[in-house]
């Protein structure tokens, strides 16, 4: 069984606060360091649940946060940006399982931990054929594009939640209770442990009983941005239309490429900041 990890911070346990999710805040070190302990804890039970091979996506940032020197032995590490596929850079039809670690809420969560979408400088909202979806449902519609379930998502309780909603039926691991976007009740360390344990092996004993995310026919991207110059520049690319002072749509039968050209509006928006 191979199986893919996407992580952010965010979600991480114990990461409440700007400095530790910021590489110029002064206890960034620190959550690079639970977010490393956190993974490996994620994949020695992937390993111990009859995992073969496990490659993690570091997809924070700059997505070079993970230590690798302190990383579990046996997994692999994909870091660095920007990469084409940003979080699920490395994705393929060849993984049996993804899993989502340390995620956070979409933008605009009542008190969900460091909500936000991809970047939260320039989105406002994104909507796939109507249905409002954060980096959940965004990335887990990539899985589906290559045939590979979503079988797991961690970080708050926010995130968790929407994951169901976005995804389907998958397993969540709740490591921290919001109590505002930069305040949590986190659970205890042998509890957190607890969770994934139980978690994984449900996920990876039956992975072919969780849904893709898959789309048919003409698949359309609705992109809210921050400011009125972001949609400005983005009506720069072929076949983007405007629907509003903040937001354009963008429509195509391959979700692959719908993926690249969000990548692609969010970079050019960000010139404009």
């Amino acid at each position: 069984m191979k199986v893919f990890i996407s992580a952010d911070i965010e979600g991480i346990w114990g990461v409440v606060s700007r400095d530790q999710a910021d590489p110029l805040g002064k206890n960034y070190e620190r959550a690079r360091k639970l977010m490393t302990e956190e993974i490996n804890w994620v994949v020695e039970e992937a390993f111990n649940a009859g995992a073969k091979e496990v490659v993690i996506n570091d997809s924070h940032g700059r997505m070079d946060n993970l230590l690798i020197e302190q990383l579990y032995p046996r997994a692999v590490l994909i870091s660095g940006s920007p990469k084409p596929l940003s979080m699920m850079q490395g994705i393929d039809q060849s993984y049996d399982a993804v899993i989502f670690i340390g995620y956070h809420p979409r933008a605009g969560t009542s008190e969900g931990i460091f909500d936000h979408t991809y970047a939260g400088s320039i989105v406002a909202s994104v909507k796939i054929n109507g249905k409002e979806v954060g980096e959940c449902g965004l990335n887990a519609g990539l899985a589906g594009y290559f045939d590979v379930p979503v079988v797991l998502v961690s970080g708050d309780d926010k995130v968790v939640a929407q994951s169901k909603e976005e995804i389907g039926t998958i397993e969540g691991v709740v490591v921290k209770e919001t109590m505002a976007r930069y305040a949590a009740k986190n659970c205890s360390l042998e509890e957190v442990k607890k969770r994934y344990k139980e978690a994984i092996q449900r996920a990876l004993g039956h992975v072919d009983q969780y849904p893709l995310v898959e789309y048919e026919g003409e698949i359309e991207l609705e992109l809210a941005f921050n400011a009125t110059i972001m949609t400005e520049v983005a009506m720069l690319v072929p076949g983007v239309k405007r629907k509003g002072a903040r937001c354009i749509t963008y429509s195509s039968g391959d979700y692959l490429d719908l993926y690249r050209l969000f990548r692609a509006l969010i970079i050019l928006a960000g010139s404009t900041l």
